[in-house]
């Protein structure tokens, strides 16, 4: 049974991945408002409003990284995953969050690929071969 800190850290990313989609459902609805008035030959009034932080990633990140397992993902392959649930992520956040989770040691780099710890390749010495000595 999970303690209270991680049925709240799950709780807390839960919450992440629904705030991130909703608000990529409220970019494609706005997407799908803009075309209509374009098809309809209207002018929309375009509201200026602040520029708005996108939701965590770091939640989207683990459970891409869950889902891939042993295969594993370049960063490449994890942004474009992320852009589909979080359209509005930022150029470098992507890459910063895969680096911070390395740092944090949840993650493994090898060759170009990130792995969950779980599932990281095994490391291998040169002393490692494999043969055993007989005396």
């Amino acid at each position: 049974m999970a303690n209270a800190r991680e049925q709240m850290k799950a709780l807390e990313a839960k919450l992440e991945r629904i705030e991130a989609e909703i608000q990529r459902l409220q970019a494609a609805k706005q997407a799908l408002v803009e075309l209509r008035a374009e098809i309809n030959g209207e002018v929309l009034e375009v509201a200026s409003k602040p520029r708005s932080r996108s939701p965590s990633v770091k939640p989207v990140v683990l459970d891409i990284m869950a889902q891939v397992g042993a295969q594993g993902a370049t960063t490449q392959e994890v942004e474009a995953e992320v852009r589909k649930a979080v359209p509005t992520v930022a150029k470098d956040t992507v890459a910063s969050v895969l680096s911070r989770l390395k740092s944090d040691g949840a993650l493994v780099y090898e060759g170009e690929r990130y792995f969950e710890k779980r599932h990281a390749p095994v490391r291998q010495t040169p002393f490692e071969t494999g043969f055993r000595v007989v005396s």
